[in-house]
């Protein structure tokens, strides 16, 4: 599992929901490179959501590939895989009554980091998408 960064791929990844008409991820190709911080925009109901649902399997491909750093999603244990990323889903997927900081230091405390770490890391990545420090004790 990786540690740092990883590179994301996206081959031709697809999802079809039984019962709809078409594709809600039709052959998604994307190359999200290590290090990197991408920004899914688009309409509501263009699939945002479902391909990062994809990409921790909370649902399953229908067809195509989802790599982290050559290595396909399937392949990890979901656990471990679902804890090694980093993402952030819009309201829905924060936590209303914690702050943006605890929001962030989720899966480091799950995983049982020090104190000292977690909030370290929190600060590290609240700057690095331009989240004033202001805003890490404000709830949702």
């Amino acid at each position: 599992m990786p540690t740092e960064a990883a590179e994301l791929v996206f081959d031709e990844a697809t999802k079809v929901y039984p019962g709809r008409d078409g594709a809600a991820v039709d052959h998604l190709s994307l190359t999200v490179p290590a290090g990197e911080i991408c920004v899914l925009v688009g309409p509501s109901g263009g699939g945002k959501t479902t391909a990062l649902k994809l990409v921790n399997r909370l649902i399953p491909l229908t067809s195509g590939f989802i790599r982290i750093d050559g290595r396909a999603i399937g392949d990890y244990d979901v656990t471990e895989l679902r804890r090694s990323i980093g993402y952030v889903i819009q309201q829905v997927g924060l936590f209303p009554h914690m702050t943006i900081a605890d929001n962030v230091a989720t899966v480091p405390r799950l995983l049982g980091w020090p104190k000292g770490r977690i909030r370290e890391r929190t600060a590290e990545l609240l700057e690095l998408v331009g989240l004033e420090q202001e805003y890490a004790d404000r709830c949702q």
